[in-house]
């Protein structure tokens, strides 16, 4: 992707975020809706932008008003950005925030099951038992000075 792409999906996420915060009278559009991102084609004549709604109860209702205001939005952005064209939009439901969501409640719910450990001294079994990782260390230091074998 060119630069010139990225900074023009930079400054079109900006704008469409106002927009949608400021200017927006529809009530199909309520809750909180975020731009996650924007993938403009490299021909810059059309752009997905991705959204995500809370509460989820509303994403379809709010889906159906963006995508019913998308000229409105755009003629919006066109007034705001300094650019001769903007690209057409479609609004498409961002599902990667809900994954991310389910695998951080998957995560978190792991963790409760798991008994927590909680630092102990060493029983009476453990101080009989040697260290073996200074035992290894020391090998190690044994084997890398050595000389090499001569070959004769």
């Amino acid at each position: 992707m060119s630069h010139r792409i990225a900074q023009f999906e930079a400054t079109l996420k900006k704008a469409i975020a106002e927009i949608l915060q400021r200017d927006m009278a529809d009530p199909r559009i309520d809750g909180f809706i975020s731009i996650t991102r924007v993938k403009i084609s490299s021909d810059m004549r059309n752009a997905t932008i991705f959204v995500s709604v809370m509460p989820q109860e509303k994403e379809s209702k709010n889906i159906h008003g963006l995508r019913h205001a998308t000229g409105h939005i755009r003629t919006l952005v066109f007034k705001k950005m300094a650019t001769r064209t903007v690209p057409r939009f479609k609004f498409v439901l961002d599902e990667s925030l809900k994954k991310q969501a389910a695998v951080m409640e998957a995560i978190h719910r792991g963790l409760e099951k798991t008994p927590t450990q909680q630092d102990e001294s060493p029983s009476s079994d453990d101080a009989d038992t040697p260290d073996t990782t200074a035992d290894t260390n020391a090998q190690l230091d044994i084997q890398t000075n050595d000389p090499p074998a001569s070959e004769d």
